[in-house]
């Protein structure tokens, strides 16, 4: 329930800055697209989160095959989507790409992160 809770949290952060770059006399343009590919992401790190924290308490070999699987998941489902803007989209943004970058990054170490974190305590043991 933490994770979540922090995961939202950062999500509106995200969200108000990028709404800030959008109406605010700035020079950075941003595709209305950035707003589906956020909540994109949300629902990916929710996903790929709950597939690795599922084995935490089991062995592992388990808990490695299960993350290594969540990485693999995470960066084939946020090339796809690029890949497909990039082929078919005809107003290619570079700004969209960039911030898509952005967003793969931040919300994948939020990830390691939190998963770093719950595993401390197991570190001590």
């Amino acid at each position: 329930m933490n994770y979540i809770k922090n995961l939202i949290s950062l999500t509106l952060i995200i969200a108000l800055i990028f709404f800030a770059a959008q109406n605010l006399q700035t020079k950075i343009h941003l595709s209305n697209l950035i707003w589906p590919a956020l909540i994109y992401f949300l629902v990916l790190s929710y996903i790929t989160f709950r597939i690795t924290s599922s084995t935490v308490d089991k062995n592992n070999k388990t808990f490695i095959t299960r993350t290594y699987s969540a990485i693999g998941i995470r960066l084939i489902f946020s090339i796809f989507p690029l890949i497909i803007y990039l082929f078919f989209y005809t107003g290619f943004e570079l700004t969209f790409v960039l911030a898509y970058f952005l967003l793969y990054l931040l919300f994948t170490s939020f990830e390691i992160y939190f998963l770093v974190i719950t595993l401390r305590p197991d570190s001590k043991k």
